[in-house]
């Protein structure tokens, strides 16, 4: 459908066969997307491929595009397809209005795609909610630590990144 044109101009991802309508960008939210692209391009260089804002494939009825997708290295760069789960070392979702959805749907579909670890930046309490250890059959994942911005996240490779600097500044 969305090869045919019916979603031009149209903020849309398709996540479990339901075509969901994608909240507008405020700026808390696309700033913090800008800044964590490059907090983690700077982390991973060289060892990973950070994609912003681009799908990803989880299954048949799931092509969501996450604010963030760090990914293996591919030799095409992604230009022949879209990243699969196997392919897929972390998923971030900045959030504000989008909260519920991102801890509902989003990580029941992440969890039962096996996707390692997913986080979710929460602009509004300042913090990140880190979520590993996914179980596909109960589609959740097994282990959520709350993150302030006291602390710190490890981005794949194993360098650490202060929560201060992932969330927008006061």
């Amino acid at each position: 459908m969305g090869e045919a044109g019916l979603f031009a101009n149209e903020r849309v991802e398709l996540l479990d066969g339901t075509i969901v309508t994608m909240s507008p960008q405020g700026c808390p939210h696309a700033g913090t997307v800008d800044h964590m692209d490059g907090l983690l391009r700077q982390a991973t260089e060289g060892r990973f491929r950070v994609r912003a804002q681009l799908p990803v494939v989880l299954n048949d009825w799931s092509e969501p595009e996450p604010d963030l997708a760090v990914c293996v290295l591919e030799p095409y760069r992604y230009t022949r397809a879209h990243p699969l789960p196997e392919q897929i070392v972390l998923i971030c979702e900045i959030a504000s209005s989008s909260l519920g959805y991102d801890r509902t749907e989003k990580a029941a579909a992440y969890a039962a795609s096996g996707i390692p670890e997913y986080w979710i930046v929460d602009v509004d309490r300042r913090s990140i909610h880190v979520l590993r250890d996914p179980d596909r059959d109960e589609r959740r994942y097994r282990i959520e630590e709350t993150v302030g911005e006291d602390g710190d996240v490890v981005a794949p490779g194993g360098t650490r990144i202060a929560a201060a600097d992932v969330l927008p500044p006061r």
